[in-house]
């Protein structure tokens, strides 16, 4: 039985990989996935009852994956994988902007220590809510409003 082609998106995460000399469980471990999920995700199949059946990576999972390499959003769209590189993008500034509130709360930009730690909770609220469905959404917020109206 012949192996199917790599995807493009799966070819690139591979080169960049290797280019890190970083090991497969590495990558992965980076991207949060399984060693199994990385493999299948690079190799765009997974084994169903002996069967190669083809696999497509989720658009923000391969976002994890590039960025778990260095691969960048411009590279993703050179693959064909617009939506990722989205998704890339929207990672990145989220991290961006809980680097920068950090480094905010390091200078004392003369801001109140309620402030600057408000800055960081909501940065991290907002990326906890990416890809969740509503009901879950609300699940989420009903969770963080008891925690913040418990008293120590």
């Amino acid at each position: 039985m012949t192996e199917p082609p790599a995807p493009p998106e799966g070819l690139l995460i591979k080169r960049a990989q290797t280019a890190l000399q970083i090991s497969q469980r590495e990558a992965a471990r980076r991207a949060r996935l399984s060693e199994a999920r990385w493999r299948q995700l690079v190799s765009g199949f997974q084994l169903v009852q002996r069967a190669k059946v083809p696999v497509r990576s989720p658009d923000k999972t391969l976002a994890r994956m590039a960025r778990a390499v260095g691969v960048t959003a411009e590279q993703l769209v050179d693959a064909g994988r617009e939506d990722a590189a989205a998704a890339l993008l929207e990672v990145e500034a989220e991290e961006a902007e809980v680097e920068r509130a950090a480094a905010a709360m390091q200078d004392g930009a003369g801001q109140s220590r309620v402030d600057e730690r408000w800055q960081l909770v909501e940065a991290v609220l907002r990326q906890a809510r990416v890809g969740l469905s509503p009901g879950e959404n609300a699940l989420l917020a009903d969770r963080v409003t008891a925690y913040v109206s418990q008293r120590d």
